[in-house]
């Protein structure tokens, strides 16, 4: 269920997950090469995934989510080194990958 009273299907959701997974992967490789985009890239991602839980309710109080927001966070905030970087993608997407299975009520 959105904020505006739409109820959205689970696998709107899901995908909406697949989704970030694949942005948090491309950090990686923005890593690596060096760009100087890296921070807008992050904060842009950022953006998004705050209007995400404001508009999906399900999101709001799911501590997962804020532990994303709080991984994006911890990347923006500090110079990481690849291996951190690395590290902290992987663990983001290990989360998604968890909040996907918990949003599937298919497989219950």
């Amino acid at each position: 269920m959105t904020r505006t009273g739409i109820d959205l299907r689970d696998q709107v959701v899901i995908n909406r997950l697949g989704s970030f997974i694949n942005q948090f992967y491309k950090i990686l490789p923005i890593k690596e090469s060096g760009e100087a985009t890296l921070t807008q890239y992050m904060t842009s991602l950022q953006r998004e995934m705050l209007g995400c839980q404001s508009l999906i309710i399900a999101l709001n109080d799911d501590a997962l989510y804020l532990s994303l927001l709080a991984i994006l966070q911890f990347m923006i905030d500090n110079e990481c080194d690849i291996r951190v970087t690395r590290s902290e993608v992987f663990k983001a997407i290990n989360i998604l990958k968890k909040m996907q299975r918990k949003y599937d009520k298919t497989k219950e």
